[in-house]
């Protein structure tokens, strides 16, 4: 039976033998869900950062590029704007143009330019890398006005959502990329079983593995959300974690003598 819950190891994993060996021998598929939650409480102050960063960045920024917009009008699929054609919405800090708006037919693609966004009478071209652009039919809007207060607008849409579409996608990736670590500690555990003749299996390894990842994970979710820099801290952290599942894997195959003399110290 279970002797520990999902709360214990946030504190424990950092010391207990005791815990360890309750995971290596009872944990299987709760260490998933228990990698999970962990995952999910690391990750909101990171967010919180993140969100602080952005809505900086763009409200230091934006109002030089909005200030540039014209009133632009989308009427029944096609583009009219209140400037002469070409227009180029250029980047304050190094004059680049980012957008060009032409309606003439003059300017058809975004090859030769460092420009993201090409707006022509019908469509819409986007920059998606160096090699690719995509482009949108404007035929399916029938009215729609752009205008500098419309782009403040969406700015702050942005700002108020893009963390709540960021953190699902950020929470899925910390989760794959963790549990192949896990499988990878596990792995190491399973040739140092088979050399010992230990009897733990691949399923409790991968549990050892998942819960001796908390102190890392942890200690990582702290360093990204300070100010400060470790040389090489991806690698410290790699080690952080490897050692304390040496640990783990040390404490699941303690026989029961052992145990009782160790207990003082779990």
């Amino acid at each position: 039976m279970k002797q520990y819950t999902t709360v214990h190891p946030l504190f424990m994993s950092f010391y207990s033998k005791s815990l360890y060996r309750d995971v290596g021998a009872n944990w299987r598929k709760i260490s998933y869900v228990y990698l999970l939650l962990l995952l999910s409480i690391c990750l909101i102050p990171i967010m919180f950062k993140t969100h602080q960063m952005v809505s900086d960045y763009i409200h230091a920024k934006a109002p030089d590029i909005v200030k540039q917009i014209p009133v632009i009008t989308i009427s029944k699929g096609e583009v009219t704007a209140d400037v002469n054609m070409p227009y180029v919405i250029k980047d304050p800090e190094n004059n680049s143009p980012l957008v060009i708006i032409d309606t003439t037919g003059k300017t058809t693609t975004l090859t030769g330019s460092s420009a993201l966004v090409l707006l022509t009478k019908k469509s819409l071209m986007v920059r998606k890398d160096k090699t690719e652009t995509r482009t949108f039919d404007l035929s399916g809007i029938e009215s729609l006005t752009i205008n500098q207060s419309v782009a403040y607008d969406w700015i702050e849409t942005f700002l108020d959502y893009f963390v709540f579409v960021l953190y699902p996608f950020s929470l899925l990736f910390a989760f794959i990329f963790r549990i192949v670590q896990a499988l990878l500690f596990a792995l190491i555990g399973a040739v140092m079983s088979a050399r010992l003749k230990a009897n733990l299996k691949l399923s409790s390894l991968m549990s050892l593995a998942i819960v001796s990842m908390t102190p890392s994970i942890m200690l990582d979710a702290a360093y990204n959300y300070a100010d400060v820099s470790v040389p090489s801290w991806w690698l410290a952290n790699f080690i952080i974690a490897l050692g304390y599942f040496f640990f783990a894997f040390r404490a699941a195959l303690e026989r029961p003598s052992e145990r009782q003399n160790g207990s003082a110290h779990s």
